[in-house]
């Protein structure tokens, strides 16, 4: 590691001592690894208590438009970069999990809609944690040509900025926004469930036929969490309420 590298590391390190909330931590993170070069940055815990729940634990700066489309179209579920976290020991290029000849039709246009999106020959540094949990540390570099190299010359402290970000963040980021009985009991039981519905694409007409209500009253359980959550749809409910752990699946 050059002595450039130390003092973005320190100059890393000392910010996030200086964090007291995740919107603070993932400014720190996006802010280096932008000044490094990577547009985007996401660090992602993905399972949870061993038992084998797919949870969506997420601070990144994608935009609120690719969260919305990757948890609505359901890519959580087939996401190649998420399946190969827990198998791999080394951080990875995305193009190592995404062999065109085993994806499937989902997956294969999750990573087009992606790529559309500007989220493209990724890296990722996969952290295994102590209870069943696992974290991937994504970045995308800002200039597609020169991305390879970009990364090969990062790679060192890349992994160490994924480390000690990990340290910092997986406590703060599980138990104080996503498993206190405070934040659980944010949501009405009937307004959790309407919102699972919503996750899996039904409408509020399916909805209201599936659990025997009348559309307008799913529709106002609707509106209550949106106002609960300070949304503006019900995709946006959906993502923020899966997002704080306010969901179960």
């Amino acid at each position: 590691m050059t002595s450039d590298d130390g003092n973005i590391l320190a100059s890393f390190v000392g910010a996030l001592g200086g964090a007291t909330s995740t919107d603070e931590l993932t400014v720190v993170l996006t802010d280096t690894l932008g000044a490094m070069g990577f547009r985007h940055a996401c660090y992602h815990v993905v399972r949870l208590n061993g038992d084998g729940r797919r949870l969506p634990y997420v601070l990144h700066n994608y935009g609120s438009a690719w969260a919305e489309h990757y948890f609505k179209e359901g890519f959580l579920e087939v996401d190649p970069i998420i399946q190969s976290a827990p198998v791999r020991q080394l951080p990875f290029f995305w193009r190592d999990a995404t062999d065109s000849e085993t994806l499937s039709k989902h997956q294969s246009r999750m990573f087009k809609e992606a790529a559309d999106a500007g989220l493209e020959n990724g890296y990722s540094v996969p952290i295994p944690g102590m209870h069943g949990d696992y974290v991937t540390l994504s970045v995308v570099p800002d200039d597609e040509r020169r991305g390879n190299v970009l990364i090969e010359e990062n790679a060192n402290l890349l992994h160490l900025i994924a480390i000690y970000f990990d340290r910092q963040a997986r406590s703060p980021l599980i138990n104080a926004r996503l498993t206190s009985r405070r934040q659980k009991s944010f949501l009405s039981p009937r307004e959790q469930e309407i919102l699972r519905w919503t996750a899996v694409g039904k409408t509020s007409g399916e909805i209201s036929e599936i659990i025997g209500i009348s559309v307008k009253s799913v529709e106002s359980h609707l509106e209550n969490a949106k106002r609960k959550l300070g949304t503006y749809s019900k995709t946006h409910a959906v993502v923020v309420a899966l997002t704080r752990g306010l969901l179960p699946m």
